[in-house]
């Protein structure tokens, strides 16, 4: 498992990870450790392509999906925390309730998004990824938009917020 911390960190280095994560990222011992580090720092992962998706499906497909991290997979997800689609991830999320939920979409994925009760949804797409939300009663969506097709259907009380970053990536 070092071999592979060991060669994350020195990606994360040439990618231009600062010095106290790149030495956080040597240290770590387990694969749960590495991708609860992917998520903190998922802003630095996803404007890196970091680490390669080749990469994350050799060495973490199996061990990242109870995080809510998910490559090339069909999903139903229904009040998650979190989902991070990469790849050709394709599939559902819905959330309802007093739910709240991050989802970040990448490359060719493809989600539809479902929001409802006082549910609160923030999303983050990028690249080529298609989102379709769907909104109703008084629930809120939150879209940074830096890449990709996107649908809306707004109902009821309910509010779509879509910011045009005009920019590849965060």
């Amino acid at each position: 498992m070092n071999a592979i911390a060991k060669e994350l960190a020195r990606q994360a280095k040439k990618a231009g990870i600062c010095e106290e994560w790149h030495g956080q990222l040597k240290l770590l011992t387990d694969k749960d450790a590495m991708i609860d580090m992917y998520i903190r720092g998922i802003d630095f992962c996803l404007s890196n392509d970091y680490p390669s998706n080749d990469y994350i499906r050799e060495h973490f497909k199996g061990s990242m999906e109870k995080k809510g991290v998910y490559l090339d997979d069909e999903i139903m997800l229904s009040n998650p925390r979190r989902c991070v689609a990469l790849g050709r991830t394709v599939g559902s999320v819905v959330v309802g309730g007093y739910g709240v939920c991050e989802v970040f979409v990448k490359h060719d994925s493809v989600l539809v998004i479902s929001a409802s009760g006082n549910a609160f949804v923030e999303i983050d797409m990028f690249d080529n990824s298609e989102v379709s939300v769907h909104t109703t009663e008084c629930a809120k969506v939150h879209i940074n938009r830096y890449g990709g097709r996107l649908t809306t259907d707004q109902r009821g009380d309910s509010v779509i917020k879509v910011v045009e970053k005009d920019k590849k990536t965060y």
